[in-house]
């Protein structure tokens, strides 16, 4: 629709830095909880540094890089 009616010609287009996610954590006795974001995995080398993810998921994600 944008490129249907011209207002594109004048927009300017900038390509994503990446996909966030926020999650819920809860406070533990040594931690405290709260909303944190954080980036979704775009390689092998950031799903492996990833927290959202468990140990068989990381290893799931470092293939389907």
């Amino acid at each position: 629709m944008l490129i249907k009616t011209g207002v594109s010609n004048y927009l300017e287009w900038l390509p994503v830095n990446g996909t966030f996610v926020m999650q819920t954590k809860e406070g533990g006795i040594f931690s405290s909880g709260g909303n944190f974001i954080y980036k979704v995995p775009a390689n092998d080398k950031e799903a492996l540094k990833s927290d959202l993810l468990g140990w068989k998921e990381k290893r799931k994600c470092k293939n389907f890089f």
